[in-house]
């Protein structure tokens, strides 16, 4: 399938002049293409409506999530203190590495549903496609496992609902948030996301207030590394830590998908990218080091992966989030209350992220031609709609709670997850290192990229490699003896993976893209359109309502404290 030389359409997309045709194929490549685009044609458009701070934020609020404030206390229970920190560092290495690699391309070409654009654009058809519905699938099981944690969260206050009663209430909110339109979700992610960072931070000092005995009173320390251990199951716990530790990092690449309703991609992405990587390394390293000070591993509430029902002792709460823990370790039980009401809405983040990511997944996959030519719809709030109704469908699997107890579906949800994050970050990996050998091909400076990836390649070797040896090493217990579920949980997505790239490639007859023919404009902004552009500047009608209102003063201060911040 070549790539057609024929000039690019250009159209209007909310006030931005976009280069832009979304498949960049010759007309005679693909009925199915040319329905697709007259279709979208016909439709609304995603509009460009997200700011600087709220991409900021989203790339912030995908990563701190439920992984880290109920996944943590699994990592605790599987590794030791040690272990998990040990884990988080391995994989916190890598998405540095992916999350350069995906801003570089991402800032060039901002365009939604990125991978599988970049993926199929850069390497391979079927690659691309392959790429694109592992990354639907694994966001929209994400929901899923959100609708799974929530009842668990509220066993801490209350058994009065089934767990599917609790899953099908916050669902609906869920929905409803992702229909009213990007700029709504923007804002309620950024505060969202917000509440998040301040909580994590509050608990790290906290913690240390707790471990050292200034509140509570119990001197804590470094005890539990010694009894019952820091590392209690060597290595293997390290391994066993990492696939969770996926999970609790993935949502580092939503900052790609956001692009294409950036307002202005080529200032917002590379800010919100930059330090992503050292605020994840200190609200993970941190945050779980605190929790290794003050809980021991094998306390009876951290979640057990291994334990097929919740574990209860005398108090009846089962599973709680070590960060409650803390908390009701310092004698701060009203306090803790208040922080179980935060990890509620943290998972009640994650999942609207999640509704997000994978519906504008499974647009892009439609506007390119792979998925049913009706998914491109959006409505005039810039919502795709029937892509949304098909991620909310999938997610309906939160619901074999009536079959499976919800402990042991969180575990099988979350695995399934982190491999496909890691299937992902490897596709990323391998994009950008055909996109920067293109763009040598081509003869282009790479001092015009808006963002630059630094020590290429070392990164996509690194990505690559490290995502590939953690997919292989993940399931090693299973083996032997021999345990069919662990290593359907471990290795199926994978298998699945693999299987529907060779079919496609098999049916398709695809080849690897000559990187002569690989397009790189496509999908391009014009550098002009934002020419000293920037939302988060204040400009001068602002400055003036300022000058007038004399308590106005705290906006801009406001303005300056989140800009630190993010």
């Amino acid at each position: 399938m070549a790539y057609s030389a024929r000039p690019s359409r250009t159209r209007v997309a909310s006030d931005l002049e976009i280069i832009y045709d979304p498949y960049g194929f010759d007309d005679d490549t693909s009925s199915v293409s040319s329905v697709a685009y007259s279709q979208s044609t016909r439709n609304h458009e995603l509009k460009r409506t997200l700011k600087a701070r709220h991409l900021a934020m989203i790339s912030l609020g995908g990563v701190i999530g439920q992984g880290l404030f109920l996944g943590s206390g699994a990592n605790l229970y599987l590794g030791g203190p040690l272990g998990a920190l040990i884990a988080y560092a391995i994989v916190g290495f890598i998405v540095f590495w992916v999350a350069y690699s995906l801003g570089e391309m991402a800032t060039y070409l901002p365009v939604s549903g990125s991978f599988t654009i970049f993926c199929r654009r850069f390497v391979d058809d079927s690659f691309g496609a392959a790429i694109g519905y592992n990354y639907w699938a694994c966001w929209s099981i994400v929901v899923a496992s959100e609708l799974t944690a929530l009842p668990m969260i509220m066993r801490f206050w209350t058994h009065a609902l089934p767990d599917a009663a609790w899953s099908a209430i916050w669902l609906v909110i869920l929905v409803i948030v992702n229909t009213l339109g990007t700029r709504v979700y923007g804002e309620t992610e950024y505060w969202f996301s917000l509440i998040k960072i301040l909580t994590v931070i509050i608990f790290i000092i906290v913690g240390c207030l707790v471990s050292g005995g200034l509140v509570g009173g119990e001197v804590y320390g470094f005890k539990y590394w010694s009894d019952p251990g820091a590392l209690p199951n060597g290595a293997k716990g390290v391994i066993d830590c990492l696939i969770l530790s996926v999970f609790s990092m993935q949502g580092t690449e939503i900052v790609g998908i956001t692009a294409g309703e950036a307002g202005n991609p080529r200032k917002q992405v590379p800010r919100a990218i930059k330090n992503v990587f050292w605020r994840i390394l200190i609200f993970y390293i941190l945050a779980m080091f605190v929790m290794g000070m003050v809980i021991p591993y094998d306390d009876v509430h951290n979640l057990r992966t291994e334990t097929p029902q919740p574990v209860q002792d005398e108090d009846g709460k089962g599973v709680l989030s070590p960060f409650t823990m803390v908390f009701e370790k310092g004698s701060l039980e009203e306090v803790g209350h208040i922080m179980n009401a935060i990890i509620l809405i943290t998972i009640l983040s994650c999942g609207n992220s999640a509704l997000y990511v994978s519906s504008r997944t499974l647009l892009a996959l439609s506007q390119e031609g792979l998925a049913w030519h009706k998914l491109s719809y959006i409505t005039k709030n810039g919502v795709p709609a029937y892509a949304l109704g098909c991620t909310v469908l999938v997610s309906l699997v939160a619901f074999a709670t009536f079959f499976i107890p919800g402990q042991a579906l969180y575990t099988i949800l979350t695995k399934l997850v982190g491999i496909a994050g890691l299937t992902t970050w490897f596709g990323i990996s391998i994009a950008h290192y055909r996109f920067r050998r293109a763009f040598i091909a081509k003869n282009r400076n790479i001092d015009h990229l808006p963002m630059k990836a630094p020590l290429h390649p070392v990164g996509d070797i690194v990505g690559a490699i490290g995502c590939g040896v953690i997919i292989l090493a993940a399931g090693y217990k299973y083996f032997s003896p021999a345990d069919p579920v662990g290593l359907i949980g471990n290795y199926g997505g994978t298998i699945l993976f693999i299987l529907g790239f060779t079919i496609t490639k098999i049916v398709t007859k695809s080849k690897l893209v000559p990187l002569k023919d690989i397009d790189l404009d496509t999908g391009r902004i014009d550098m002009m359109v934002f020419e000293g552009d920037d939302d988060d500047d204040v400009d001068e009608k602002e400055i003036g309502k300022v000058q007038q209102d004399r308590g106005a003063w705290y906006h801009l201060a406001w303005k300056r404290i989140v800009i630190a911040v993010t």
